[in-house]
């Protein structure tokens, strides 16, 4: 195995660790109950967009090739991570299951492969 083929198979270790332990911080920082705040309107909404364009972004990392089937697979896992942890949040005391909040991961997870599989200027 040449030495490049090692660089490249050490990093998709590392993003792999890095998207799992990612996904986990999500996980556990929605376990804790809503706070009582001034309530901004779509400031919620921005949040998860730029939460999830970071776990795309890795997600998308994880992979060897960039094709079509691994951008639809990175897309749908982050969104399907997103049903997963608002469902969760439905059991946590005052927080709630919103189909917004799924839609706003959905996009940011989207942003994150569409940065991620960008052309890059020669």
């Amino acid at each position: 195995m040449e030495k490049s083929e090692r660089v490249v198979k050490m990093k998709r270790k590392v993003y792999v660790i890095l998207t799992i332990f990612y996904a986990s911080l999500i996980f556990v920082l929605s376990s804790f109950p809503k706070v009582p705040t001034i309530e901004r309107p779509f400031l919620d909404k921005v949040e998860h967009v730029i939460e999830y364009s970071v776990l795309g972004f890795l997600a998308m990392s994880c992979f060897k090739k960039i094709d079509r089937k691994t951008i639809i697979l990175a897309i749908l896992i982050t969104s399907l991570y997103g049903v997963l942890d608002e469902f969760h949040q439905y059991f946590i005391p005052g927080r709630d299951f919103s189909i917004f909040d799924i839609l706003a991961d959905s996009l940011g997870g989207l942003l994150g492969v569409g940065i991620k599989t960008r052309p890059k200027k020669s």
